[in-house]
């Protein structure tokens, strides 16, 4: 059976070639009602779109890179959920790099998006400098940032207000009576762990409680690092009373930990974790956390790379929110 092309799927519908391809594709200027029944015309024809010509046509790979520190952490499958289901209803397909917290393998992925089977790239990375995101945006390379707030006239960002966040967890903790808050804070190249360690520093100073670095350390963001990380703080001569993770993962090391030395959560001692991914609600006990909007997050960054490819450059902040479970108490 001869395979449907863009003539039969304009004979049925009754336009020109041209209006099938700027109706598939998203194009503005196409009334629905056309719009509607160019997409019914290619349904019944079961017509497939020939990329590599519509590429020579439009210039447009209808693809989008998106980058991503770390798969097996659970914060990055709803980021990517959302940003795949966004890219979708616009006609576009997510090509995913894991970079394994590895700058040659983000810095390879990125310099790869940048030859051309992309339309643009949004990076959920952190080791990647700012000044090579630069370089490429002002190649003509479409870029938007996730999680980092990059001030630049052809980068765009969605954000969620980190140090906001920091902040709360650390207010949290406070008000329940703790002074000796421990910050087991994420790696020190990123931005993401810097704006929560001045969210953590703005709470200790609004109640006037004296910051100790002694209580503070950076750390690739995994389980290990916090279970490490609260061995050495409760054998320390005096030990926090609360510890404040960068992420949750960090935070399931530290409630590991807690449960090898045999002290109870939250009686002897209180845990914060970042993120609220899935398994947060179930840990034993449920963990108390600083939710971010994963989905949106990556919902969001499409659009602003949808609208950045027509030069409409923007910056987006997202609220974060404390969801208080079970493993915080009053000191």
């Amino acid at each position: 059976m001869k395979r449907a092309n863009i003539q039969d799927v304009a004979k049925l519908a009754g336009v020109s070639p041209s209006t099938v391809s700027r109706a598939l594709n998203g194009f503005p200027g196409i009334s629905e009602r056309t719009r509607q029944r160019v997409i019914e015309a290619a349904k019944k024809l079961n017509y497939k779109p020939n990329y590599r010509g519509q590429i020579l046509t439009t210039r447009s790979t209808k693809n989008i890179g998106l980058l991503i520190t770390d798969i097996t952490n659970p914060f990055f499958p709803e980021l990517v959920r959302g940003a795949e289901e966004t890219a979708s209803e616009y006609g576009y397909t997510i090509l995913l790099g894991n970079t394994s917290e590895s700058i040659e393998k983000e810095t390879n992925y990125l310099d790869f998006f940048s030859r051309g089977p992309v339309d643009g790239v949004i990076i959920s990375a952190s080791r990647i400098p700012n000044e090579h995101i630069i370089n490429l945006a002002e190649e003509g390379l479409p870029i938007v940032v996730i999680n980092r707030i990059l001030e630049h006239p052809k980068i765009s960002y969605v954000s969620t207000d980190m140090e906001k966040g920091g902040y709360l967890a650390t207010k949290h903790l406070i008000e329940l009576g703790h002074t000796r808050i421990a910050f087991i804070n994420g790696p020190s190249h990123s931005e993401a762990a810097e704006r929560r360690f001045l969210g953590y520093k703005k709470a200790l100073a609004e109640f006037k409680i004296r910051y100790n670095s002694n209580l503070v350390s950076f750390n690739v963001p995994v389980a290990e690092s916090g279970h490490k990380e609260t061995i050495r703080l409760l054998h320390t001569k005096n030990p926090p009373t609360a510890i404040f993770t960068y992420n949750d993962l960090m935070a399931f090391g530290v409630m590991k930990a807690v449960k090898d030395l045999g002290i109870r959560i939250p009686d002897d001692l209180s845990v914060v974790g970042f993120d609220d991914i899935f398994f947060s609600s179930f840990t034993d006990p449920p963990l108390t956390t600083i939710r971010q909007p994963k989905e949106e997050l990556g919902k969001k960054a499409v659009e602003l790379l949808l609208k950045l490819m027509k030069e409409e450059r923007q910056g987006v902040l997202l609220e974060p929110e404390i969801i208080i479970r079970n493993t915080t108490t009053r000191r």
